[in-house]
């Protein structure tokens, strides 16, 4: 059976109008990580770009790239120097239409590769004129996987991991690792249900469970945006990991172990027991 795999999901934050201190705080934990061993790091949701989901549409269209824009650029060149992937979000530009909010890896030899982009798009909140649905065009309804160094990856970019069919999907993919991009408030959630709705989709689906969250409260637009999401990790049988709390900046550096995750499909192998129909 092949060695364990280390991945290492990396906080970020708090983000302004210039990328560039972001970019550089990815880059000293790119570095990190590959000091430690990490084949994988996992950077959050729109990592190097203020948060603007309640403000009229404009700014994340504005801060959009192409493949080998300024920060795809940034992250291949972390990936190759470092010899890491490195899996990270970014608004996307789409030809003829609104950016996609997509999760993009740059693997060591410097291409940059599509993963995912953002299904579901939040509403506007409660008194809020506009949400993400007003800034992005959703992405297919469809989950896929690539393969970094021995395990499979799959991304969830933050609202997408609410939905358990997305877990469904990537285990069907054969995903090992799902990892979570998270940014963004979500000041209406029940103290503990981020960390369950992981925890539970991990060992429903007999996957690790790596989120990366930004952390701290931005200002960029007048008004406090508070990131509320956690950088946690949860075992293919549903065992806590690693958790850094909100605003910490330590980085978790996780071991997908391959007997561990065969142990868990053979002993919790709930998707092979479901009578529902498919989705």
């Amino acid at each position: 059976m092949a060695a364990p795999f280390l991945a290492v999901a990396l906080p970020i934050g708090p983000a302004g109008r210039d990328p560039a201190p972001l970019w550089r705080e990815a880059e000293a934990g790119i570095a990190a990580a590959a000091r430690d061993g990490a084949g994988l790091v996992v950077l959050p949701e729109l990592f190097a770009l203020p948060y603007v989901a309640a403000e009229a549409p404009g700014d994340w269209t504005l801060f959009a790239e192409d493949l080998d824009g300024p920060t795809a650029t940034r992250m291949a060149s972390a990936a190759r120097r470092f010899e890491v992937a490195v899996l990270f979000g970014l608004a996307l530009r789409r030809e003829g239409g609104l950016p996609f909010n997509a999760a993009l890896l740059a693997r060591p030899d410097g291409r940059v590769e599509t993963l995912a982009h953002k299904i579901h798009l939040p509403p506007a909140g409660p008194g809020e004129a506009y949400g993400e649905a007003d800034h992005f065009s959703p992405g297919a309804p469809e989950i896929r996987t690539l393969e970094v160094g021995s395990v499979k990856v799959a991304a969830l970019i933050c609202y997408d991991r609410r939905f358990p069919e997305c877990w469904r999907a990537a285990a069907r993919a054969g995903a090992d690792v799902v990892a979570v991009l998270v940014g963004g408030p979500a000041p209406d959630d029940p103290e503990g249900l981020y960390a369950a709705e992981l925890q539970a989709s991990a060992r429903a689906n007999a996957v690790y469970a790596l989120a990366a969250a930004r952390y701290g409260t931005e200002t960029v637009t007048g008004r406090a945006v508070r990131h509320d999401g956690e950088t946690l990790a949860f075992g293919p049988d549903g065992a806590p990991l690693a958790r850094a709390s909100r605003g910490d900046r330590r980085p978790l550096l996780v071991s997908i172990d391959p007997a561990r995750l065969a142990q868990a499909r053979a002993t919790n192998a709930t998707q092979a027991r479901l009578r529902l129909p498919s989705v």
